[in-house]
């Protein structure tokens, strides 16, 4: 009789525990490559929020800056924009005010042609004036220079222009100057005002200043020579004023 083998055939232990370390392999793999991965992770968004916080910093230091430039231009513009409204509201009032002279000084010039239109009507009505010497001005100049400013009247019955030319001189002693006059000649009806400049020569100071009148009547007056203060602020050079020259009497 034949008797069969019925044991069972056992397998290694060793044999078991290889298969299993195997079958899982890629379990442990998986779990490392996602470890490594949030790890990259965590420290990529870290550094990210890191540096988020640092450009966040400088950007808000910067315009902290501009903010306070702007503060102080807009300071400075509201200091001009003051600055200029006053002298705005002193112009307005300088303005004003000469406005408010000049129409006074016309409504004076009227007020004085007025009167004397009336005192000229009078004069006429009298028998009139004849043609004279009303007035005669001489300021000092710098550099030896001086102004004249001669005053002629005339009022005429008729009203007959007064026509005719004038000379002015300069006297010490016997020895007489010539004052050069620009516009020597005059034709006027009752008013008219001749003014000019000249240039006194060194070392001569005269006594006296005459006006002679060369019309339809002939008028000499003689003014005594005094010497005033000299005028400041000369419009023209002095330089440009004739000077006066000799003439034999």
């Amino acid at each position: 009789m034949t008797m069969q083998n019925t044991e069972t055939p056992t397998t290694s232990p060793k044999l078991t525990k290889k298969n299993s370390l195997k079958g899982n392999m890629p379990l442990f793999v998986s779990g490392a490559v996602l470890c490594v991965g949030s790890i990259f992770l965590g420290y990529t968004v870290g550094h990210r929020q890191g540096l988020t916080v640092v450009g966040y910093d400088a950007d808000a230091e910067q315009l902290v800056e501009v903010v306070e430039k702007q503060k102080n231009e807009l300071n400075d513009l509201n200091k001009k924009l003051n600055l200029a409204v006053q002298e705005r509201d002193v112009a307005v009032t300088n303005s004003n005010d000469l406005f408010a002279a000049n129409n006074q000084a016309k409504a004076d010039k009227a007020q004085i042609e007025g009167m004397s239109a009336i005192y000229r009507e009078v004069l006429r009505q009298r028998g009139g004036l004849s043609l004279t010497v009303q007035n005669l001005s001489v300021k000092p100049l710098p550099e030896n220079a001086y102004e004249y400013q001669i005053d002629l009247v005339q009022v005429s019955p008729n009203k007959r222009k007064a026509a005719g030319e004038i000379e002015l001189r300069l006297i010490q002693g016997t020895e007489v100057l010539v004052v050069p006059i620009s516009e020597s000649r005059f034709n006027f009806e009752d008013f008219e005002r001749l003014t000019g400049r000249w240039t006194m020569p060194k070392g001569f100071t005269p006594q006296f200043i005459e006006v002679r009148v060369k019309g339809s009547t002939a008028v000499t007056k003689r003014f005594s020579w005094q010497r005033g203060k000299p005028v400041e602020n000369l419009p023209a050079l002095a330089a440009e004023v004739p000077q006066a020259e000799p003439n034999a009497q």
